[in-house]
């Protein structure tokens, strides 16, 4: 799995909006139990400028930063 942002015109179906410092998110419907409880956060240091994403749900990651393993949140009852 990979993480990837493109920029989207309008939502699509079942889509997930996440707002936070006028900032909107939209989660595709099928990723989104991969992604809850993450952070995303902008990292501007000597070298790079990227997005930088923290998941409890990942497990592993390349030596690349290209590849993830990310399981999907348990449902709570």
């Amino acid at each position: 799995m990979e993480y990837t942002l493109d920029y989207a015109a309008e939502p699509a179906a079942f889509d997930e909006l996440v707002e936070d410092r006028g900032v909107k998110v939209l989660v595709a419907a099928d990723a989104v139990l991969f992604l809850l409880g993450s952070e995303i956060d902008y990292e501007t240091t000597r070298l790079a400028s990227k997005f930088v994403f923290r998941n409890p749900n990942q497990t592993d990651a390349c030596g690349c930063g290209e590849s993830v393993t990310i399981v999907p949140a348990k449902a709570e009852l």
